[in-house]
């Protein structure tokens, strides 16, 4: 494999990997904006004096949504940074195409990543 077939993928998975941030982003706004709404279900359920079956379900969907909030949180932060751990475990710079060289190049086809070749 080439070091320009390296760049090239470098850089594509660095353009995947910005896509998926922005789609991890807004799926944690998302789930900020249910845990702020479930909380304040939660608050007017337990104004009532008995107790609520619809308060231990207000609570356990709040816990829920945490937990998918924080597993989102953790799936965002690991791909903070793939394109340069690759990178640097690859020698190549990111953005920066490298010099010519003879080698076996990268297979480019839609069906690898969706994007085409």
């Amino acid at each position: 494999m080439s070091l320009e077939a390296i760049a090239a993928r470098l850089a594509a998975l660095d353009a995947g990997q910005a896509a998926m941030n922005g789609a991890l982003g807004l799926m944690l706004d998302t789930l900020h904006v249910q845990t702020t709404l479930l909380r304040k279900l939660s608050e007017f359920a337990a104004a009532d004096s008995a107790p609520s079956p619809l308060l231990k379900t207000l609570q356990g969907l709040t816990a829920a949504i945490m937990d998918l909030d924080a597993s989102v949180g953790e799936v965002e932060r690991k791909f903070d940074g793939l394109a340069q751990v690759l990178s640097a475990a690859f020698g190549v710079p990111l953005g920066e195409a490298p010099p010519a060289q003879n080698g076996q190049e990268w297979p480019q086809s839609s069906d690898i990543d969706g994007e085409g070749g």
